[in-house]
């Protein structure tokens, strides 16, 4: 069954239905994973606004276009001085070490490209322009250098995270929709919703 999309009235057939669903990450994924994390925690030589933004995709399945917009506003301090990053209605709290990376990134930040005593403005990722936060495209080039493929990372990560929270949950804490969470956690067989995905899953359904 195919159904309009709002805005642009695009039909979704049944091929892009087929790419949108996945199953659970499978071991080898899982390991790809932990270990591009690891060494994104742990290895001081890479560059630190890339340790933070793989993470962000690898650990929070954050699309590229979303980290570059992020400010440095959004980090928080949270109880007994635990860093919290603020991506959708609820914060999350961010483990260490990655809580003082993301510290550490805000008080270091400077653009990719130096000219003169560039002002990095408000961006957590200042580009190379004085005010400007850096290009969704030269973030995804840094990120392919490291073997990380943004997409297919960040689809691993919430894959992986919808198995292990509900979907209302997952909308909550990472900024994404309630039907796009439960899309997800349809994929992965969670069951467990909450109120607000349960009404969102229904919807979902009647689009099938």
């Amino acid at each position: 069954m195919e159904t309009r999309t709002s805005g642009s009235g695009r039909r979704l057939g049944e091929t892009e239905r087929r790419q949108r669903r996945h199953r659970a990450p499978s071991r080898p994924h899982r390991d790809k994973r932990w270990h591009i994390s690891k060494r994104l925690l742990h290895d001081a030589d890479l560059a630190l606004t890339d340790r933070v933004a793989g993470c962000l995709v690898v650990l929070y399945g954050q699309p590229v276009s979303r980290i570059t917009q992020l400010t440095t506003d959004k980090i928080l301090a949270g109880a007994e001085e635990r860093v919290q990053l603020q991506l959708g209605s609820r914060p999350v709290e961010i483990p260490e070490p990655l809580g003082s990376l993301f510290l550490e990134l805000a008080r270091s930040r400077q653009a990719f490209a130096v000219l003169g005593q560039n002002e990095p403005g408000p961006w957590l990722f200042p580009g190379g322009r004085a005010g400007q936060a850096m290009t969704a495209s030269h973030l995804t080039v840094r990120l392919n250098r490291l073997g990380i493929r943004a997409r297919a990372s960040r689809n691993t990560a919430l894959l992986d995270l919808a198995a292990q929270i509900p979907a209302s949950v997952l909308s909550d804490v990472l900024g994404i929709s309630i039907t796009c969470a439960v899309a997800w956690s349809h994929d992965v067989g969670n069951t467990r919703l909450g109120y607000a995905a349960d009404l969102a899953r229904r919807e979902f359904r009647k689009s099938e």
